[in-house]
């Protein structure tokens, strides 16, 4: 084995602070990872999103030290959420922005509480970020105007502002009945099949032979990735990791999106466990890139069941 690089040695350094970390966010982990779902408008994004506000909590410490105002964990970690999916919307011009006045607006009345949750999920992808934040820090999560200014980082006057009109357009969406649009690019579906079908036949040369010479392998949680396609094969794919004859891929449609899911089957390879889902990125008719969400336990469970099926125990 190569020896540790000086970033290698200072990464095994920081895994005591990142265990400690851990232990104060894990109380609000679930809840983070539910708003995240939902601020973005789907799973997928909402993984995403949650891993990164994982990451940027944890580097930002250093930062953090000098601040002498009191730091509420959970506040914190919805406001790097927050602050970090306005910028991904900015840089992509996903959403119209607006600007924000302390104008009031009452919301004590019950009846004017946001009703069509059914839908909100992908309603969102119509507001404004601070929007969508204002909807579900207050109607889903209950956060006071207070609680949710200081994760927004603005004023309760905005805060309330943001409500009613996210509210208003939520409302008038739902009687229009717009469509949901498909937000995520699609791989190349026979391909996905080849790869399902060399899985299940334990053919891992065809494995190899779909991947693109500079195919990346991904773990979704702390972004560990694995860069070329012998480097994959010889790690996540060696073939010594999938000797169990009751494992079995199937090409399925997860939250819009095409994905590999792997179960643990019985006879006739009726699926009883979820063991893994995966996603597949193609081009020019080879893998170029492969997401595993195994290790993203709110994730896991959310497609566990949205797929009717438990998820396999790791004993």
């Amino acid at each position: 084995m190569s020896e540790q690089t000086q970033l290698q040695l200072l990464g095994t350094d920081t895994r005591p602070m990142f265990d400690r970390f851990w232990e104060i966010i894990a109380p609000f982990q679930v809840e983070l990872w539910n708003y995240c779902r939902k601020i973005t408008g789907d799973p997928w994004d909402g993984e995403d999103l949650y891993q990164d506000t994982i990451m940027k909590s944890f580097t930002s410490l250093s930062a953090l030290s000098i601040r002498t105002q009191i730091l509420h964990p959970k506040s914190y970690l919805f406001r790097v959420a927050t602050n970090h999916w306005i910028d991904i919307c900015r840089r992509q011009q996903r959403i119209k922005f607006e600007d924000y006045t302390d104008e009031q607006y009452s919301t004590n009345d019950p009846s004017d509480l946001f009703d069509v949750y059914e839908a909100i999920e992908y309603l969102l992808q119509y507001l404004p970020p601070k929007q969508s934040a204002a909807v579900v820090l207050m109607d889903a999560f209950r956060f006071t105007a207070s609680e949710a200014a200081e994760v927004i980082g603005t004023t309760e006057g905005a805060v309330q502002a943001a409500l009613f009109r996210g509210r208003s357009t939520l409302r008038k969406l739902v009687a229009s009945e717009i469509p949901k649009e498909q937000t995520h690019g699609q791989p190349d579906a026979n391909i996905v099949q080849k790869y399902v079908d060399f899985f299940n036949e334990r053919d891992f040369n065809g494995i190899a032979g779909l991947l693109a010479e500079n195919a990346v392998f991904s773990f979704v949680t702390q972004s560990s990735k694995e860069f070329g396609r012998d480097t994959i094969m010889k790690a996540s794919h060696n073939p010594s990791h999938y000797q169990r004859s009751d494992l079995m891929a199937v090409m399925i449609n997860l939250w819009e999106k095409t994905a590999v899911a792997f179960y643990k089957t019985i006879a006739m390879g009726e699926p009883i466990a979820l063991n893994e889902v995966l996603t597949i990125e193609t081009e020019d008719n080879r893998i170029v890139g492969i997401k595993c969400y195994c290790f993203c336990p709110e994730f896991m469970e959310a497609a566990s069941e949205k797929l009717g099926v438990p998820r396999e125990s790791a004993d």
